[in-house]
């Protein structure tokens, strides 16, 4: 069995409120000021199970690497000339170096909350290792020198903590989702994190639209 982008939107409880193929500012205009969030749908078992499968050849080809401790900032390297082979000594992250899209959070993205990073990236036809690099910001200096070898066309961030880091702001997530920022001259969309939305499943609409603003952010770029 096959699975569609509207199975993964019903496994992200999205169904029937939120759809990409329709433009964002028309249901903005037809709904109502609160409109509904759609009603909770249970998780399919067997839809689960086939995303895994699906998806477990790409993982399996992910590089596993340690976490770096903290560092000092004295103690740094001459980032701007680090070649990407030293770069990945001491960042994690895993995916395509040539990547159009870069997903930065604060903590590893696995368990629970990759399964549902998985199902995201579906949801707006994207998949891990193809034109996707995903990334922690353990170090800001580290993750420009990412950015600038990679030279992706959207970073989408994870969490208030690491939109704030990046932009330079105190403003609350909330604040900052909705429209698109810069970092290094590169677009960047703000938004919740996956482990966020699996405790708060009511920001899930929340964060298919800071997607449906993402990919639309990207195909303008192209």
């Amino acid at each position: 069995m096959s699975l569609t982008r509207e199975d993964m939107l019903r496994e992200l409880e999205l169904l029937p409120v939120w759809r990409l193929n329709e433009p964002l500012e028309a249901k903005q205009e037809a709904a109502p000021s609160d409109t509904p969030v759609a009603p909770k749908i249970e998780p399919v078992v067997e839809a689960v199970a086939e995303i895994k499968e699906e998806l477990s050849q790409a993982l399996e080809t992910q590089e596993v690497k340690v976490q770096a401790p903290e560092i000092q900032a004295s103690a740094l390297p001459d980032i701007a000339n680090m070649d990407w082979a030293e770069l990945k000594q001491t960042v994690v992250g895993a995916g395509d170096q040539n990547a159009d899209w870069v997903f930065v959070g604060d903590v590893p993205t696995d368990g629970d909350a990759g399964v549902l990073l998985d199902k995201m990236l579906i949801a707006i036809q994207l998949q891990r290792a193809k034109n996707v690099y995903l990334t922690q910001l353990s170090q800001p200096d580290y993750f420009k020198r990412q950015i600038a070898l990679i030279q992706p066309k959207l970073i989408v961030t994870f969490g208030e903590k690491v939109a704030q880091n990046l932009l330079g702001s105190n403003e609350l997530l909330d604040t900052l989702r909705g429209r698109v920022h810069k970092y290094q001259d590169v677009s960047l969309v703000a938004s919740y994190a996956p482990s966020h939305l699996l405790q708060h499943t009511q920001d899930k609409a929340k964060a298919w639209a800071d997607l449906c603003l993402a990919r639309s952010t990207i195909e303008q770029l192209k």
